[in-house]
């Protein structure tokens, strides 16, 4: 194959706006970083076809044949890289800067993470030393515009932030999550100062980047600055902190006239095999991501027994497929009113916590 270095001049793709599907893709990015740890180990050899369109035009060709590309589409790229000395990764990391990579950039030992000017969002780790694994996520800005905050739902019972700008993701009585453009740090601190005022400090945990409480009522509350000037807010709330219902009118009630009941047609069932069948693949979904992601963390936090990750690893990939094929299978538009509300609320949550450790 030919290869085509993507230099400077090179048209970058515009961002889209991001769907359901997303849980997939950052799975599968976050797979491709266990996948790049285990290859280190002596698990890689794939020949990396690095690709000339989508995202992957944006960046610098790297200096490897072995590796495989996971994801690449204008939305989302991913890649690992094999056969990387620490050398080769600080040379990326250069490349990468002088091609616009350089604002708001975090480099830490092995970890580089920055914006371009556009608001694509780089992240870059390198594991190993002379023979190690880079890996490689760019990911397209969020797709904002003015947004109404919520007066009812998860969302009211937090408070609206100054900017209008940006995008709901999920919207429920119960959970709710939303980027908020146009905040800048000195905006997001304020806010935060404005949500413990209003009594979300109960348990508090505050950052220069971050901030998660509940208030009395059992609500939780995660806050973060993703940088770029944009937030994101996520409501967590139970069932009983739902907004109370209307006042019954004291008045009689008139009698209504007795009218035949209309015979009501059958509820076809929805695409995944009827409602409770529904909600339970859905349900089994949202638990196995809530394993998977619970699987990272500890990754994250003693990576030292890569061995017993690997075998983990391998099985949670065999039930990942599993799982996807079900969820690839539902039909939105067949889908019932409850189901599809059901549906984009447990899509929601999945999203929210895969963006939450992908970060």
């Amino acid at each position: 194959m030919d290869w085509e270095p993507a230099g400077k001049s090179a048209d970058k793709p515009r961002g889209k706006k991001r769907r359901g599907c997303l849980a997939a893709v950052v799975v599968i990015v976050l797979i491709a970083i266990v996948g790049g740890i285990i290859s280190s180990c002596g698990g890689g050899g794939d020949s990396l076809d690095w690709p000339s369109s989508g995202l992957a035009a944006m960046l610098p060709k790297p200096d490897s044949s072995t590796g495989n590309v996971v994801v690449n589409s204008d939305d989302s790229f991913s890649a690992s890289v094999d056969g990387y000395t620490q050398e080769k990764y600080d040379s990326y990391v250069a490349q990468c800067q002088e091609m616009g990579f350089s604002v708001e950039a975090e480099n830490g030992t092995g970890t580089y993470a920055a914006y371009s000017e556009e608001g694509y969002h780089l992240s870059l780790s390198f594991f190993g030393s002379s023979d190690g694994s880079m890996n490689v996520t760019l990911d397209a800005p969020v797709e904002m515009g003015a947004i109404s905050w919520p007066t009812a739902g998860a969302g009211s019972l937090v408070p609206a932030p100054t900017s209008t700008t940006g995008k709901i993701d999920s919207d429920s009585s119960t959970f709710f999550f939303a980027y908020v453009g146009e905040t800048n740090e000195e905006a997001f601190a304020a806010y935060v100062d404005a949500c413990s005022s209003a009594g979300f400090n109960v348990d508090y945990d505050r950052g220069d980047t971050w901030y998660g409480a509940e208030n009395a009522e059992g609500v939780s509350l995660r806050v973060e600055y993703r940088g770029f000037n944009t937030m994101v807010v996520r409501v967590d709330a139970p069932d009983d902190a739902e907004a109370a219902p209307e006042p019954e009118s004291t008045a009689p009630e008139a009698e209504a006239p007795t009218t035949p009941e209309a015979e009501v047609p059958a509820t076809p069932e929805s695409s995944a095999g009827g409602s409770s069948d529904f909600r339970a693949t859905m349900d089994a979904y949202e638990a196995f991501m809530n394993e998977y992601c619970d699987f990272m963390e500890t990754y994250s936090s003693d990576s030292s027994n890569v061995v017993s990750m690997a075998l983990d690893y391998a099985d949670m990939m065999s039930r990942y497929s599993d799982m996807t094929e079900q969820i690839d299978a539902i039909d939105e538009n067949s889908l019932s009113a409850d189901d599809l509300a059901y549906y984009t609320e447990v899509m929601g949550r999945v999203n929210a916590r895969l963006l939450e450790i992908g970060q």
